[in-house]
């Protein structure tokens, strides 16, 4: 069937020849409960829609309900893949307060099954209350997550909204918690994780779920049709920053937590960045920089088994400052340790990318250069060591080796004239329309969308400011949040206002101001949010694969689902994957069907087979679509047929507006 993300009530429509093929959710349902029982509803609803607590009117427009005898949810996977769905339960008002979820082991349809079992894990779905919006002062339709032709709906964003997830475990009621005016006990909403380790046998395999209150219970079947196929690990490459400090101060036993904090960035696909400042930071990472924290004798349990990262670097945000003696000596230490690391035999070919971070949003800092310079004399590096910096110039106008582009700014033919001018163009976080967003105060579709922009754009890496941002320490900041209660985390100098920027994950115990709101666990929980962006790396994966046999119809596909992006976008329009009157919503959801409909290879793709082809797509991409005008280059053309005056004028407000840009600068610690 297809869904509609928006809050519009477009109708489910459910597709019979679609079932087979659909990554996702297919429902059917009869009979109702007992009359004597107190009354149970349950609705399942896919991947994709984020759904506030109460707005049962879109719940209905975009679910299936599960309520009925026979009702069941139907999901396909290839091996290597997470699937996910939603269900949320509505429970009477004066009934129980507590509504629990059960999902027992899978078991296969066919004998014979030797392989991993399945994985589930269950969370709940935490609320917290939208009454404002991501903005800057001056300009209220404006925010550092969207120009203002793009700004998302007051109607379909404030409320309460569902974002951290946390695991059915941990007590779903906290002493002395913020109670918000939206927490009704009667709406109970799960995120359900099911992992398919490359190992599982293909093939059908179901349980039995079962919501139960008090007396009352609502039980469905849930199967998964593994397929042959082994999905891509990291299809396209994200990574995220976290300050340990930051882990510590709020949750404790920092060690731990920092490991956990790696782990679960891994499960989704995502490698952590940390701040290298010393070699014994080197040390302590060790075990993740190689993988092997990433295996099941480390407790980890997930896709890309002791897979190492794809990307490390040094000195995060330009704290190794300038290139002096001693800083110089540290970096070849860290240098040192690390090729130690990558010496074993079975690590030899899984070198990540290795750069220093030399200086962040500063493109006039001759810091880039001079970093260059130091590396490069008196001996080489044991390993060769890159150096980048965040600047929104043209990358082959830049001192920098890798140039980690604003996604605003990015544009689609950054990555061959980079690759040109024997430099990297790469791209970090990123605004609406061009890109999806972190913001809480939009669809978290948009970070869906940046899978499939990164593997239209073969973008190198697309980096996140932060994940970790709950202190609004920046300059300009409002101080130390919780993050439970309240969605504005983020203050800056300029006056930009923003919910959710820079927290993929939630700290999972608090200790100081906010004790009161802890779930006492020793680690971080994930996000709604980063599970969408989960969702689009994988579909990455599939688009590889797809194109690998089929690149015409592949490109076909993915033109419908992701119309505009980057440059192509026109800037005083929405999202392209948001707008449209034909089911939008589940634009990614039958995309992602299509494109499995088109695999029928079961050999593994390899990294270097992956990234040919999304090069291929790429290119075919800027052969087929024209890039979007922005609202300088329209400026610049009217003035160019107003003669030689209106171009001196319309260049003058041009650079002035530039120039405005740039001095409040993009997304990031400014």
């Amino acid at each position: 069937f297809t869904l509609d993300s928006r809050r519009r009530s477009t109708p489910c429509l459910l597709v019979a020849q679609l079932t087979s093929l659909l990554t996702g959710i297919a429902v059917a349902s009869s009979g109702s409960h007992a009359e004597n029982a107190p009354a149970l509803r349950a609705v399942a609803v896919d991947d994709e829609t984020r759904v506030r607590r109460g707005d049962r009117d879109r719940l209905l427009a975009v679910g299936h309900d599960l309520s009925g005898g026979g009702a069941a949810v139907n999901l396909q996977a290839l091996r290597g893949e997470t699937v996910a769905f939603q269900v949320i339960v509505l429970a009477p008002p004066s009934g129980p307060a507590a509504v629990s979820l059960a999902l027992p082991p899978f078991a296969a349809a066919a004998t014979g099954n030797t392989g991993a079992p399945l994985v589930a894990q269950i969370f709940r779905e935490h609320f917290v209350t939208v009454a404002e919006r991501s903005r800057n002062q001056r300009r209220p339709n404006e925010s550092l997550g969207w120009l203002p032709g793009a700004r998302p709906p007051d109607e379909a964003m404030l409320g309460a909204v569902p974002d951290a997830l946390i695991p059915v475990g941990l007590s779903a009621d906290v002493p002395g918690a913020p109670e918000a005016p939206n927490n009704d006990r009667s709406w109970n909403a799960f995120w359900i994780d099911l992992f398919v380790p490359e190992s599982a046998t293909p093939g059908r395999q179901t349980t039995t779920a079962t919501a139960a209150t008090g007396a009352a219970s609502i039980q469905f079947s849930v199967t998964i049709d593994v397929g042959p196929t082994r999905l891509p690990y990291r299809a396209v490459s994200a990574f995220a920053y976290y300050e340990p400090a930051r882990l510590d101060e709020r949750i404790g036993d920092g060690p731990t937590v920092e490991r956990q904090l790696w782990q679960l960035l891994h499960e989704h696909h995502v490698d952590a960045l940390a701040p290298l400042t010393a070699a014994s930071d080197v040390d302590r990472l060790a075990d993740a920089f190689t993988g092997s924290l990433f295996s099941p004798a480390a407790g980890y349990v997930g896709p890309g088994t002791q897979l190492a990262p794809a990307v490390i670097a040094l000195g995060a945000y330009g704290q190794l400052g300038d290139p002096t003696p001693a800083a110089t000596a540290t970096v070849r230490e860290m240098v040192q340790r690390l090729a130690s690391l990558y010496r074993r035999p079975a690590l030899a070919d899984a070198r990540p990318d290795l750069f220093l971070y030399a200086i962040d949003e500063d493109c006039r800092s001759p810091r880039a250069g001079a970093w260059k310079s130091a590396l490069a004399a008196p001996s080489p590096q044991p390993w060769p060591v890159a150096v980048g910096q965040t600047c929104g110039e043209a990358p082959e106008q830049q001192a920098a080796d890798v140039a980690l582009v604003p996604g605003q700014l990015f544009r689609r033919a950054m990555v061959d004239t980079a690759a040109h001018h024997e430099r990297r163009a790469w791209i970090y976080n990123g605004a609406l329309p061009q890109t999806g967003t972190l913001l809480l105060d939009a669809e978290p579709r948009g970070l869906t969308a940046n899978g499939w922009i990164a593997a239209l754009t073969a973008i190198d890496r697309w980096f996140y400011w932060e994940s970790t941002f709950w202190n609004d320490d920046n300059r300009g900041g409002r101080g130390a949040i919780d993050p439970f209660a309240t969605p504005v985390n983020f203050h800056n100098r300029d006056g930009d206002t923003a919910l959710g920027d820079g927290l993929l994950v939630y700290p999972g115990r608090q200790r100081g101001a906010f004790a009161g709101h802890s779930w006492g666990f020793a680690g971080v929980f994930p996000s709604l949010r980063l599970k969408m962006l989960r969702r689009g790396i994988q579909d990455a994966g599939y688009l590889a694969l797809a194109a690998r046999e089929h690149p015409d119809q592949a490109a076909r596909i993915a033109a419908r689902a992701v119309p505009a992006m980057l440059d192509e976008a026109p800037p005083d329009q929405g999202a392209s994957w948001d707008r449209g009157s034909d089911g939008e919503a589940s634009r990614f959801f039958t995309a992602r069907a299509a494109l499995r409909a088109l695999i029928s290879r079961e050999d593994s793709l390899t990294t270097t087979d992956g990234d040919r082809v999304l090069h291929q797509l790429a290119r075919q991409r800027r052969a087929d679509v024209a890039p979007a005008l922005s609202r300088r280059q329209r400026l610049l053309r009217i003035g160019a047929a107003g003669g030689a005056a209106g171009v001196a004028l319309v260049v003058i407000v041009a650079s002035l507006l530039v120039r405005h840009r740039r001095r409040r600068g993009p997304n990031g610690a400014v």
